[in-house]
């Protein structure tokens, strides 16, 4: 399925590349030249173009601004062992680098209905866990819906009492299925788990979490976390460790891109260290079309 990403990023100096000229000091603002054809098309004739810090940049008015009627958010940058654990576990690298790999996170808020299979226990004890996240994540918003129709979450548990299979994709097994849009928004999702195997009430808490957590992400588990870390490839108990909230903060941080590709991701973070390793002071920014 083909991905839009409808994000603009921008980059300007924050020295704004003045300039000396004889008796008098003006300064010139100048902005790369694929942004410059991206706002404008072409380049008129008139117009100043240099060579700047190994860039092409174009001359723009002193009171052009590139984020009017935009939402700008400062970039969030990180370094590259933390990038590395993010791409493992939003675009699962270590199975598999598919370079055109999408991210996938949820934009409206996770309205969760629960089964009459699910105990009100269980329900509670997965909701609790929810807000947790819901209160520690700016954007991303969860809350329990008691109208399944009104939902776009449902958790359910099958056993000898409870055989109705609302979502058969996940398979026999417990897990998780979510479906997503051309945005690569996460718009629908089931958890299920499976009672008739795990009978253990400490097992079923832990494959709420650990599921819940995966499929506000399409998230994969890397090899690189702590065994106790929920997003870890070990076969244990799982614990919301500090990596695993800053790498869900980071997914739904609107300092970086959303629904970008693998590729398209690597090129930018990689764009941005180096503007940052030219220029300390840099404004770096990421321009959100919607």
């Amino acid at each position: 399925m083909k991905k839009i990403i409808l994000l603009l990023v921008m980059i300007m100096s924050s020295q704004g590349y003045a300039q000396d000229t004889i008796g008098l000091r003006r300064s010139r603002k100048y902005i790369p030249k694929t942004v410059y054809l991206s706002q404008f098309k072409s380049i008129p004739d008139t117009v100043d173009v240099r060579y700047i810090n190994g860039d092409s940049m174009v001359q723009v008015p002193m009171d052009y601004d590139p984020f009017r009627g935009k939402k700008r958010v400062r970039y969030e940058p990180k370094d590259s062992v933390f990038l590395d654990r993010y791409k493992a576990v939003a675009y699962n690298i270590e199975n598999k680098v598919d370079s055109s790999r999408f991210m996938r996170y949820w934009k409206d808020e996770i309205r969760i209905y629960f089964d009459k299979s699910v105990p009100e226990d269980d329900a509670k004890f997965l909701m609790n866990f929810a807000e947790k996240l819901s209160s520690e994540v700016d954007s991303l918003k969860i809350s329990r819906n008691f109208i399944r129709e009104k939902s776009n979450y449902v958790v359910y548990y099958v056993n000898e009492d409870h055989k109705i299979e609302h979502e058969p994709r996940i398979g026999n097994k417990s897990g998780y299925y979510v479906s997503w849009n051309g945005k690569s928004q996460i718009y629908k999702a089931s958890l299920k788990v499976n009672t008739a195997v795990v009978t253990n009430n400490l097992l079923k808490e832990n494959l709420l979490k650990y599921h819940f957590f995966k499929s506000l992400g399409y998230f994969s588990s890397s090899k690189e976390l702590d065994c106790s870390s929920i997003l870890s490839a070990c076969n244990s108990y799982r614990r919301l460790s500090d990596e695993d909230l800053e790498l869900l903060k980071y997914h739904y941080s609107y300092g970086v891109c959303k629904g970008q590709s693998l590729k398209s991701f690597t090129e930018l973070t990689n764009s941005m260290q180096e503007k940052l390793e030219e220029d300390p002071n840099a404004q770096l920014f990421v321009i959100h079309a919607e």
